[in-house]
């Protein structure tokens, strides 16, 4: 059961780091909205990142699969909050430079 701290701790760090941190433009649905959409995020990205770990289990081992799979899982994060988002009608856009 501690394989699953990596996972959730990450998530929150990067997408911190993602909503925060980039220039993007949130448009459509108020607070609550927004907030459903970070929580469909982390569902998806623990589905996304249990079955990369289950694949990845056997050729890496406990600690290799664990370890590639929050990386992967990671990078697509972008990717995940994008489709989460439009899920609820929301869209997430790069912001454009005055």
């Amino acid at each position: 059961m501690v394989e699953w701290l990596a996972p959730i701790a990450l998530f929150w760090v990067m997408t911190a780091l993602y909503l925060g941190g980039f220039a993007l433009h949130i448009e459509g649905g108020g607070g609550g909205r927004q907030l459903a959409g970070v929580f469909v995020t982390f569902a998806l990205y623990l589905l996304v990142w249990f079955g990369l770990r289950a694949v990845l289990r056997g050729p890496l081992g406990v600690v290799g699969g664990v370890m590639v799979a929050c990386l992967l899982t990671t990078a697509l994060l972008p990717v995940l909050t994008h489709v989460s988002f439009r899920i609820l009608g929301i869209r997430v856009t790069a912001a454009k430079h005055a």
